[in-house]
């Protein structure tokens, strides 16, 4: 600026100031939260010209890279800090540019993007606009619910809604996931499926064919089917149904027939389809026969298992005779109905006629075999029927069958048919029960299982026990088959316990037959024997646990017996444990924690009945649960020994070890698909697994808003749709009191403090640890340090603040609330901290009195150093109005700004009588910077000079008012008038053009005081001499300008730039009514820009002009005007106002007056010419 100040005492102006070219008008920018931008903006002049100036922001957060600038094209970079700053938010000001060719300004606007949730059809903002597009396209839907975005769909929902959207976008999502989450957040209901028809029969298939069923579905949504054929002759066509798949709400299931794998008669398969919610089965039927065939033979099977029941009915005497030959005789008239006659019913007709004693009726039947050849295949046939012909007594006495019998035996040894006809025929085996059971567990030992053959075996060893030596695979079967029918003896069951007893390995057969004999006989002897052999096998298997409680009951003493009891006991029976049995574990406890455990709650559940268990338990239990409490065990028997023991825990190891499983759940669902359960909290980074065992999982949940999911074999999750029961298992409230005492700091003890209780002084630590933790999610502690600072805000005293205000991250509690941090640390005095935040993240939202409050501490703190944050702060304050001496002194000192706002500030510090010297020199500096002319100016420049400010820019600052007044046309204050005319007196260096404004202002004073006059006078004196020209000379007296020959002068003036080039055009009017004649003359620059031209005009002479300005390229054209003979002075006698005065009286008619006036003419002209006489050279 000192460059301006020389250029204006040096008389150096500039009439028109090129126009500065900006490359923007407005500056508008959306940014995303977070995200710092640039920017650049480029001036220049169309002239091309050098630019100086300075440029400001009105705000802190648009920062110019540099403050000065200069060149002929200029480059200024600024960059935008949105750090702080909410999505939503938004700022506005302007920057500011004082240049040598002017004042400009460009306003910004910067808007923070919510980054919405966009679909293709418009923004998603609820859960309900997000389930309406699924419904119409799933699988953009998909892509939003996966996006980094998607929460801000959630607003407004529930913590646990949050929670189950975290726990199904754990990876890897599927579209199941999505599916789920709108079914759990109320959003849809599952897609159902039905099936049209359950099954099908299909008869006569020769060759392979492709057949289908149909699937219907209702609702919409996600849909993933998985389609299974069971059965080796069915074979699916596809095996993935997806919902594109559907036809409308219908899908054709496509399975092929294949002919070749058919077996004889009916071939049963099926066809599942799999959903995740529902299992469809499609039973299918197919044969080769016709379907009265296939009927037929399904009606024989059963009826002939049925003809053969009954007979085993009569012979356990489960039936009487009469009933047996009548349902017998029934089943065969059906099968002959059904076609089945066949000669194996006709030999069994005969044996009912036979028993019935219907003798010629059973020889009838057999005569019709007579004479037939039976072959090798009918070998059990043909043995059948010699054994009915001896019966009724077809063949002769002395004919013997039973050779015949045996070679049939010998050639089919695998037929009991024909060992029961041989054992029935043969005198010798009826005669050897021994041998008759030798025969029998031979046919065993080949493969044969026939009930009958078991009764045939039962049947003799209850008629000679002594039969009974050993116990073999044989034999344990004839016993299961004998408790079954109910045909067991006291006696035998007896002689099987004994038996079993030798047996080294366990037999569930025989476990089988050994519980129904002590059902039948309940002997302390069987169960015993049912003990002792089950502990040769597997004997910790649950399923025997019922055999070692009644054995515990009866009070046998079996080693390991109590253990067994135990290990196979389910840890959900609730009775009270029998009394030897805790006397023996109080003093021999070899069993595994989880057995203990079930032991120790047992007794402290029935401590109430049976206190002197409990009082011998107390001390093994208390060591018990301090030691498994700190190895993290748990479950409902854990929970209560925990409850009971540890309610007062002795250490803060133990206490960390009660906060870990205290919030132990015990969830139970008998959905065989889930594998594990998982805990989502939205508070926390991490969900956490447990796994689910025969339906039983033991989750830890902390808060009422976790979401519970369940996971499948296939990483697949569920929700809502999965139906389980929770059971809280230990009193949280009562135990997280007494952990409190200790420094426990687990996370889900801390968030359920956190949660359970406002903050307050008791629990400020609990806070502060949880944000510490590397567990949690920032959005949650986000969450805490809202709270911490609400109640810092509300509580802002002690110690205890300072300190933690002092150690903790300023930065991540000024990213949740910086307001409420900054007033925090203001009113405790922590200026530096709070400023530090400002910094960082700007002061929106401040209460103005802690802004200045800040702003003037940090004033002094600086000791009145220039800082560009500190100046924004003391700029922003003021600009609303609030400051004190301080402020204001700081910014005399550092501001730069608006024109406008510079004149504000200098009116405050008068209004505070600070010294306002050096605002002033920087004030009066800009307005010639920035050619701004505005009368403001005088005032500072009278305050300045009060001030004993510099000459030199006193003098360059008259000099650039001046010109603005006689020059531009701008008003001239009086205070400046005043100033001329002092340095005019004072015979200052003063510039022509100060001269000539001081000469044009006193020309318009109507009354001049003696010395004014002679100023006149003398600037009068200097312009003629100077050949200067001015139209504001008409306004002097005529007696001042007749000496110069300026009375009968008319000024035809142009004021525009020094460079340009003006011409004159002008017109006479003489009234006689004549068409204007334009006549053009180039005029030349008076002084600085003034270009005049002088006429003489007469009385009723009208003179027509205007101007045309070429500048440069542009060529301008004036507003046409008029000239006249102004003020017709009837007094004066000069010569140019005789002329007129004629004029005038000529005009009027008055002869009379212009003969008198044009005697005074004459006379004038003679006394000139007689006085004065020009003389030659």
């Amino acid at each position: 600026m000192k460059r301006r100040v020389e250029q204006m005492i040096n008389g150096k102006f500039e009439y028109e100031v090129p126009k500065l070219i900006l490359s923007q008008e407005r500056i508008q920018i959306r940014t995303s939260c977070k995200k710092n931008s640039q920017g650049e903006i480029y001036l220049g002049t169309k002239e091309n010209c050098k630019i100086r100036g300075y440029v400001s922001s009105s705000h802190r957060r648009v920062v110019p890279e540099v403050s000065q600038f200069t060149g002929t094209a200029v480059k200024i970079s600024y960059g935008i800090d949105v750090e702080g700053l909410l999505p939503g938010e938004s700022f506005q000001g302007q920057l500011t540019f004082l240049t040598n060719v002017g004042e400009y300004h460009i306003p910004f606007f910067v808007e923070i993007e919510t980054n919405p949730v966009t679909s293709t059809s418009g923004e998603i903002s609820t859960l309900e606009e997000f389930a309406k597009l699924a419904r119409r396209d799933f699988r953009e839907a998909f892509r939003l619910f996966t996006s980094e975005n998607f929460q801000q769909v959630l607003r407004g929902s529930t913590e646990k809604t949050f929670s189950l959207y975290q726990g199904m976008t754990h990876n890897p999502v599927t579209y199941q996931h999505l599916e789920e989450f709108l079914i759990s957040a109320g959003q849809k209901e599952p897609v159902n499926l039905t099936l049209k028809n359950e099954k099908v029969s299909l008869y006569q298939v020769r060759e392979s064919r492709l057949e289908s069923f149909e699937i219907q579905k209702s609702g919409w949504g996600f849909l993933r089917l998985e389609v299974e054929a069971r059965g080796d002759f069915l074979e699916v066509s596809k095996h993935m149904v997806r919902d594109e798949d559907f036809i409308g709400s219908v899908y054709q299931v496509e399975y092929m027939i294949h002919e070749s794998r058919l077996r004889k008669g009916r071939n049963f398969g099926e066809i599942l389809v799999k959903g995740p919610y529902q299992t469809l089965v499609y039973q299918v039927m197919v044969s080769r026969d016709k379907e009265v065939q296939v009927n037929i033979s399904a009606l024989e099977k059963q009826q002939r298992v049925h003809l053969f029941q009954t007979y085993l009915e009569l012979r356990t005497r489960r039936l009487d005779y009469r009933q047996w030959l009548s349902e017998s005789r029934k089943i065969l008239k059906t099968l002959k109905d059904a076609g089945c006659d066949y000669p194996d019913y006709q030999m069994y007709e005969a044996f009912l006629c036979y028993q019935n004693e219907e003798i010629l009726q059973a020889q009838k039947i057999l005569k019709q075999y007579e004479n037939k050849s039976f072959t090798k295949k009918d070998l059990e046939l043909a043995g059948v029927y010699l054994y009915l012909c001896r019966l009724t007594g077809l063949l002769g006495p002395k004919k013997e069958i039973v050779p015949k019998i045996r070679s049939f035996y010998n050639q089919k040894a695998d037929s009991f048919l024909l060992l029961w006809i041989l054992l029935q025929a043969d005198e010798e085996y009826r005669l050897s029960p021994s041998k008759s059971l030798f025969m029998l567990e031979e046919q065993y030992e080949r493969g044969c299982r026939n009930p009958l053959m078991y009764l045939e075996a039962w049947q003799l060893v209850e008629k000679d026990i002594t039969l009974l030596r050993r116990l073999n695979g044989f034999w344990i079967q004839v016993f299961l088959f004998a408790g079954r029918r109910g045909l067991l003896t006291k006696e035998l069951s007896m002689r099987l316990a004994y038996l079993s007893g030798y047996l080294k390995k366990f037999s569930g057969s025989l476990h089988m037959a050994l519980t129904k004999a002590y059902e039948q006989f309940p002997e302390d002897d069987t169960l015993e024997a049912v003990c002792r052999h089950i502990m040769k096998g597997e004997p910790r298997k649950s399923q025997f646990f019922p055999w070692f409680s009644l054995a515990v009951e009866r009070g046998l003493r079996l080693t390991r017996l109590y253990e067994y009891y135990m290990e196979t006991m389910d840890c959900s029976y609730q009775r009270p444990l029998p009394r030897t049995l805790k006397m023996y574990f109080s003093y021999n406890n070899n069993l595994g924690d989880l057995k203990r455990a079930y032991i120790y709650a047992n007794v402290i559940q029935n401590k109430a009945t049976d206190p002197q268990a409990y009082s011998s338990y107390q001390e093994t239990i208390q060591r018990f649960a301090k030691s498994k409490i700190l190895e993290g065990k748990m479950n409902e028997n854990y929970a209560v020994i925990y409850q009971e023991c540890l309610s007062k825990p002795c250490s803060g190891q133990e206490a960390e070890g009660l906060a870990g499983q205290m919030f132990t759940h015990r969830l139970y669902c008998d959905d065989s698909k889930v594998r594990k359960v998982i805990v989502r909290h939205s508070q926390l980074k991490n969900e956490e697994a447990f796994p689910c065992v025969d339906g039983v999982a033991y989750p830890r949940i902390y808060t009422k808003d976790a979401a519970i999911l369940f996971e499948d074999d296939k990483q697949r999750r569920y929700a809502s749709t999965v139906e389980y029961n929770l059971t809280r298992m230990m009193d949280e409230k009562e135990l997280a009191l007494v952990c409190r005492q200790y420094e426990v700091w687990k996370p889900g003890f801390l968030l359920y403090i956190c949660e359970q209780e406002s903050v307050s002084k008791e629990n400020l630590d609990v806070c502060q640890r949880l944000l510490e933790s590397s567990e949690f999610s920032e959005a949650y502690k986000i969450q805490v340090r809202r709270r911490l600072l609400d109640y810092y805000s509300q509580n802002a005293q002690g110690e205890d603040l300072d300190d933690y205000l002092k150690r903790v991250d300023l930065k991540k509690f000024a990213r949740v609330d910086k307001t409420a941090l900054m007033e925090v640390m203001i009113s405790r005095g922590m200026f530096t901290k709070a400023y530090e935040v400002m910094c960082s993240y700007g002061h929106e939202g401040l209460s103005l009195e802690s802004m200045v409050k800040l702003c003037s501490r940090m004033i002094l703190e600086k000791d009145m150093e220039e800082e560009e944050e500190l100046v924004a702060l003391a700029a922003h304050v003021f600009q609303r109005g609030k400051y004190d001496e301080a402020i204001l002194t700081y910014l005399l000192y550092y501001f730069v700004g608006p024109m406008d706002e510079f004149f504000r500030l200098w009116n405050c510090a008068c209004d505070f009588q600070t010294d306002t010297y050096g605002v002033e020199e920087k004030i009066l500096q800009f307005l010639m910077l920035t050619w701004d002319y505005r009368r403001e100016g005088a005032r500072v420049l009278k305050n300045y000079i009060q001030q004993s400010g510099k000459e030199t820019l006193i003098l360059a600052y008259l000099n650039f008012a001046s010109y603005g007044f006689f020059i531009k046309g701008y008003s001239l204050d009086p205070f400046l008038e005043e100033c001329l005319e002092t340095a005019y007196l004072r015979k200052w260096k003063m510039d022509m053009v100060c001269k000539l404004s001081l000469f044009q202002c006193l020309v318009s004073v109507e009354t001049w005081t003696d010395q004014q006059e002679k100023i006149v006078r003398e600037l009068l004196d200097m312009c003629v001499h100077e050949g200067y020209m001015f139209r504001f000379f008409e306004r002097l007296p005529e007696q001042m300008r007749s000496p110069y020959q300026l009375d009968d002068k008319a000024f035809a003036e142009c004021r525009t730039a020094q460079s340009a080039k003006v011409t004159l055009y002008y017109a006479m009017d003489h009234g006689l009514g004549n068409t204007l004649q334009y006549k053009s003359e180039p005029i030349k620059d008076s002084y600085q820009g003034v270009f005049v031209k002088t006429f003489t005009l007469f009385y009723g002479e009208v003179l027509h002009y205007y101007f045309v300005i070429q500048l440069k390229d542009e060529q301008k054209k004036t507003q046409e005007r008029t000239l006249t003979v102004g003020h017709l002075d009837m007094n004066s006698q000069s010569k140019y106002q005789l002329l007129n005065q004629m004029l005038a009286a000529r005009r009027l008619g008055k002869n009379q007056e212009i003969l008198s006036k044009m005697k005074n003419y004459l006379r004038q002209e003679h006394f000139v010419k007689a006085m004065y006489r020009i003389e030659k050279e």
